[in-house]
């Protein structure tokens, strides 16, 4: 028995092919179906060839209608869980101070980290969980969700426990990642002493709970982190067990993406200021590039040179970095972003927040519809992949499926 059957998909979209040019990777099914059993995809087809072979009796049947079917969403780079708001810094940022100058002046991270560390376990679920729904409303079955207001032991615990409580109470699968070195809490004196004490004190406490985050995380910007620093960071979180992420080159080239390739990073976000050695060392190890144009667009800094990067050898992943600085929830508007300041393809920009982002949480069950994957997909109420990046603004996600059960649908159903 099947637990599911869809059919009627105008376009079912698997993300699962091979090939040198995006839209060829995208392998549209026209008129597609799949079968879901146990969770996971058990056929891809057409309907046509559902309706020629003896499946037996199958639990729910869903009617795409015609509409676009894809993989579900993949976010793999959002600040997502915190405490507060900081709506007046747009204002600050509108009238000419960036975002270097308001960190320096107690704002920015400093601020959020105020915030969250004010706020109860309970509070910071509830607060946070709305931005999860949201994320769910417009397709995200799976995100990365970052630590780093906490700054210190008990701040980090504090907010592992919120994201702990977020995975029994939302139907969006979170991967958790310790970010470890964000930026330094007041009083902490100079960063060579602070990030020494991170990994001597934080680092291991963190690596010996029981429901450890799965990746490491470090920001390495110029006035923030040096490359020198991360480092250090990143090979004794590599020593522990956790896989790597860094923050690399946003407002300047830090050397961050050269040191996502040495020490191994499964992905490298932010790049809009990196050099092309950096890039084509992070493409001969492997390295996913995760780019953040809304970042770009709240920060006004540049974009990062997409098409660069994906010509250098590098897979291409998008994410929305939601967070205070860049309070954005909607994949479709990063989508936009990317196909309209960094010219990517809409074929390109779907296999940013599918495949390729699965890869930069290192998964290969996710953000692909194949046999054996994950089955989660998403209805969306328009006809075709290219309207995702198109037609912004309004609410086109009909149903989103998470391991083959329903996790939301618009209006009745």
């Amino acid at each position: 028995m099947f637990d599911l059957a869809l059919v009627h998909a105008g376009e079912l979209v698997t993300c699962a092919g091979e090939s040198e040019t995006a839209e060829e990777e995208l392998s549209v099914v026209e008129d597609g179906a799949l079968l879901v059993s146990g969770g996971k995809i058990a056929w891809i087809g057409t309907t046509k060839q559902l309706r020629q072979k003896s499946i037996g009796k199958v639990e729910r049947t869903v009617d795409a209608l015609g509409n676009l079917v894809t993989p579900g969403l993949v976010d793999p780079h959002t600040h997502a869980i915190f405490a507060g708001s900081r709506e007046d810094e747009l204002e600050r940022k509108i009238s000419g101070e960036n975002y270097m100058s308001i960190l320096a002046r107690g704002g920015g991270i400093l601020r959020t980290v105020r915030e969250t560390r004010a706020s109860t376990i309970a509070g910071l679920v509830g607060e946070s969980k709305r931005r999860l729904d949201q994320l769910l409303m417009n397709g995200v079955t799976t995100m990365e969700v970052k630590t780093g207001y906490g700054l210190d032991l008990a701040g980090e615990s504090h907010m592992l426990a919120a994201i702990r409580r977020l995975k029994a109470e939302t139907a969006v699968e979170l991967v958790p990642t310790f970010l470890g070195l964000h930026a330094r809490p007041p009083g902490a004196g100079g960063s060579h002493g602070y990030v020494d004490s991170v990994i001597r004190n934080v680092l291991p406490a963190i690596a010996e709970m029981k429901d450890r985050p799965v990746f490491s995380d470090s920001f390495c910007e110029e006035g923030v982190f040096t490359a020198t620093e991360c480092s250090r960071y990143l090979r004794a979180s590599r020593d522990l067990g956790f896989a790597l992420k860094i923050h690399a080159d946003e407002f300047a080239e830090s050397g961050g993406a050269a040191l996502a390739a040495e020490v191994g990073c499964v992905s490298a976000d932010h790049l809009g200021r990196s050099s092309r050695n950096g890039i084509r060392a992070m493409a001969e190890r492997g390295v996913t590039a995760v780019l953040l144009p809304g970042t770009s667009f709240f920060s006004s800094i540049p974009y990062a040179d997409a098409r660069g990067i994906s010509a250098a050898g590098c897979k291409v992943a998008l994410g929305t970095d939601l967070s205070p600085n860049s309070w954005v929830e909607s994949p479709q508007l990063v989508m936009s972003l990317g196909c309209m300041e960094m010219k990517m393809s809409p074929a390109h920009a779907l296999l940013g927040f599918t495949k390729y982002a699965a890869r930069a949480v290192a998964r290969d069950d996710l953000g692909v519809l194949a046999v054996g994957s994950q089955a989660d997909f998403v209805v969306h109420e328009v006809s075709s992949y290219r309207f995702l990046p198109y037609r912004v603004g309004g609410s086109y996600v009909r149903k989103v499926f998470k391991r083959g059960r329903q996790a939301y649908h618009a209006g009745e159903d």
